[in-house]
């Protein structure tokens, strides 16, 4: 399965769209990337709310016991589980990389936009009224290839000089967890996927919403950006 994810992956190569080339061949430019950015959190705030909503759809312990591991960790927990720290939460890690970017002003972060918006209800919306194999696959392929784009926004911003890489935060962290997190949400519809049929269809459109919703929230994000005065 993971196999397949990999090849949807790059046939959807979200790495080359016109956002992440934008960023490395230097078009676009830093308060431009800080404007997407300052978008960005409310994604990144959000996302853990979909997440929960799809847990609370699983009706055994055991289903439920690999959302709770992300949940903890969107909220601050430790690796192994045994604390639980506010500052690690994700959200507070975003907010300390947009300060360390320079990218919050005195009159603090922008109010949400419609490109992230959509994102965030589209997610919602699949975690609550789709199929829970749909749902896995959406959340699963957005953490899968979250991992590699958050690697190469953490050099390109090192890259530009915009921040040093001793500084840099929250980027380095999903670029180290995500694919694990990605396996967890994957491991629950593996036998969904094995056994072919209606219930392997639900997570095959599950990754391609994934996908789909994930490449157009970025391209969305810089034409929000270029189009500002």
């Amino acid at each position: 399965m993971i196999t397949w994810v990999h090849e949807q992956a790059n046939g959807r190569a979200i790495s080359q769209n016109t956002y992440f080339r934008s960023l490395v061949n230097g078009e676009m430019s830093r308060e431009q990337f800080a404007s997407t950015q300052r978008q960005f959190f409310f994604a990144v705030r959000y996302f853990s709310r979909p997440m929960a909503a799809l847990m609370a759809r699983q009706p055994s312990s055991s289903l439920r016991q690999g959302l709770i591991h992300n949940l903890m960790e969107e909220h601050g927990s430790a690796e192994d589980g045994s604390r639980m720290d506010p500052a690690l939460s994700h959200d507070r890690t975003f907010v300390r990389f947009l300060e360390t970017l320079g990218a919050v002003g005195p009159g603090g972060l922008d109010r949400e936009g419609p490109s992230v918006r959509a994102f965030n209800t589209s997610l919602m919306g699949t975690c609550l009224m789709e199929p829970v194999e749909t749902a896995f696959g959406c959340l699963g392929v957005i953490e899968y290839v979250f991992a590699d784009l958050s690697a190469l926004i953490g050099e390109a911003v090192v890259n530009r000089g915009w921040i040093d890489r001793k500084r840099l935060v929250h980027y380095t962290l999903h670029a180290e967890i995500d694919r694990r997190h990605a396996a967890d949400f994957f491991q629950v519809v593996n036998d969904a996927w094995e056994s072919g049929g209606e219930r392997r269809r639900a997570v095959e459109e599950g990754v391609h919403l994934g996908l789909h919703v994930f490449d157009r929230l970025y391209d969305d994000l810089w034409r929000e950006a270029r189009l500002k005065p």
